[in-house]
């Protein structure tokens, strides 16, 4: 009976400290697991702190999110965070953060592709920012340049030598590629418009300190006066080649070179002076083209008879006048300066263009806001690590990304 109590009394004894050890395993695994948790929500809410500190400036003016720092900064701010939150818990042990930045920079330009798709997206309107000191003076607007070496080096785009394609635009015009399908639905190329000028441009967009900018992002010449000519070169070299092959289906026309040619010289050689007569022809007509652009007047990708200005003889007698004068067509008809610039824009390398959205942004937040403004200094988000207890959490914050939730980002 004693031995059978006994038995009893030790199993008690057993069945209670399993019980003991099970309630203190229960109470470990939730402790941990509050810790674990804990850890999570408070790296999230340091991630999220951090991207608060979004430049206002930039985003005011360009729509575009970034914080200024670097991996050495983003981590002594993610240990004082830690020191204010775990300090006097001893039950905690943090064991330090490491920080990346690099796949956030604003100088990657899928980062700021997807930057600029959520300022489209949300119809974001660019807030001019302007100048204090009296440096803006028109006198100087519209001709200025950059020639200093070290400013130009540190340019996103420096090194990059990216171009229109007006050959392959003539091309594809010619094939019969409607307009809508030469602009294509690129929120870069809308973007562009929104937030910088051009030549004709007549919105509020505060100080820049390029006139051309839209010029800028087409030829990279950090001059105004050389990268609006470098444009209406393009722009020659397209309406020239169009018009040629306007005046090569029109037999009237046609016709009327040879008439002049054999004029001008004999058999057989009058083919020969047909054919310099219709490039001049088709050049004088480009120029006048780009004389009624520069007026705000429109002219169309495919000429026809009524909105073609020139005769032959106007032709020959062209000079070198102002660019104010020129013949107006028949009929005023086709796109505006601003349309050639969008069409020009989206024959350059997506990656030539952010680049040089890059350059006109860094460039006018030195002229209006900072004078050591960097852009890559700038990100849109962070990946981190810190160490809890001996356990390690993976954190990846970064700004909403509409855009590419919604598939908006092709093209």
């Amino acid at each position: 009976m004693i031995n059978r109590r006994g038995s009893f009394t030790v199993q008690i004894v057993l069945l209670f400290s399993a019980m003991l050890i099970l309630t203190w395993a229960v109470l470990s695994a939730a402790g941990d697991l509050a810790i674990y948790s804990t850890a999570e929500d408070f790296g999230r809410l340091w991630g999220t702190s951090i991207l608060a500190e979004y430049d206002l400036n930039l985003k005011d003016r360009y729509g575009l999110f970034g914080f200024y720092g670097d991996t050495v900064t983003v981590e002594r701010k993610l240990d004082v965070y830690a020191d204010y939150t775990f300090g006097e818990k001893t039950y905690i042990e943090y064991g330090g953060s490491v920080c990346s930045l690099d796949d956030y920079r604003l100088t990657e330009p899928e980062q700021l592709k997807k930057q600029m798709a959520d300022a489209v997206l949300f119809g974001c309107r660019p807030h001019g920012l302007c100048r204090a000191e009296s440096e803006t003076a028109e006198s100087s607007f519209g001709s200025r340049t950059i020639t200093s070496r070290w400013i130009l080096d540190s340019l996103p785009s420096a090194g990059d030598g990216g171009d229109a394609d007006v050959t392959g635009l003539v091309s594809q015009i010619k094939s019969g590629k409607g307009l809508s399908a030469l602009l294509g639905s690129s929120m870069v190329n809308q973007y562009i418009l929104t937030y910088f000028q051009h030549y004709r441009s007549t919105g509020d967009l505060g100080d820049t300190y390029f006139r051309n900018e839209i010029e800028y992002i087409i030829c990279g010449k950090p001059d105004d006066e050389k990268a609006r000519k470098k444009v209406r070169q393009k722009l020659i070299v397209m309406r020239n080649l169009l018009n040629l092959a306007y005046l090569y289906a029109s037999p009237e026309k046609r016709e009327a070179a040879m008439a002049l040619a054999e004029v001008m010289t004999p058999d057989p050689e009058a083919v020969i002076t047909q054919g310099v007569l219709l490039e001049l022809w088709a050049f004088a007509e480009a120029e006048n083209d780009l004389r009624l652009l520069y007026d705000d007047k429109p002219v169309p990708l495919i000429k026809s008879d009524s909105s073609w200005a020139m005769t032959l003889e106007n032709a020959m007698e062209q000079t070198s006048d102002s660019e104010k004068r020129y013949i107006t067509p028949s009929v005023l008809e086709g796109e505006s300066y601003e349309v050639y610039l969008r069409i020009l824009l989206s024959s350059v390398p997506d990656r030539t263009r952010l680049l040089r959205v890059m350059d006109l942004i860094q460039i006018n937040m030195k002229y209006l806001y900072c004078d050591y403004f960097l852009l890559e200094d700038y990100h849109t988000g962070l990946q981190f690590s810190m160490w809890v207890n001996g356990e390690e959490h993976e954190f990846r914050e970064s700004y909403e990304r509409t855009a590419e939730k919604e598939g908006e980002l092709s093209g």
